[in-house]
């Protein structure tokens, strides 16, 4: 790779430090760091269950790394930008748990919003190559 195609390493150190207390993963996490390309990040063998993916891309006010991991209890997943600066932003993200309401209604009207919002957010990560 060149190093036009790579994430500068002082930029991926920027994402490994935002990254690092989210994640068991780091020691998995490419160096160097391609540029444009989706992949996933694999935990050492055994240690988690979390699935991570990262997309690292550059635009007009400069490096960012998407990310998008869901969690070891399958319920929780995170989905964020990461800025050179370290500044992190939250991205839509999947509801994978439920809010139960007493009211049958409101229950089915809670499944249908959630339903509504997760088929928008999967489009959204598949269009990045973060669905996993």
């Amino acid at each position: 790779m060149t190093s036009e195609e790579v994430v500068p390493d002082r930029v991926r150190d920027v994402f490994v430090a935002a990254l690092t207390p989210g994640t068991t993963h780091i020691a998995a996490f490419p160096d160097p760091l391609p540029l444009g390309r989706r992949m996933g990040v694999v935990a050492p063998e055994g240690s988690t269950r979390e699935r991570i993916r990262v997309h690292a891309e550059h635009d007009e006010t400069g490096y960012f790394l998407d990310f998008y991991k869901v969690g070891n209890d399958g319920e929780t997943s995170s989905h964020c930008r990461i800025r050179e600066d370290g500044s992190i932003t939250p991205l839509e993200n999947l509801i994978l748990t439920h809010r139960h309401f007493d009211d049958p209604e409101q229950d089915r009207q809670e499944r249908e919003r959630r339903a509504a919002h997760n088929r928008r957010v999967v489009e959204i990560l598949r269009a990045k190559g973060l669905y996993l």
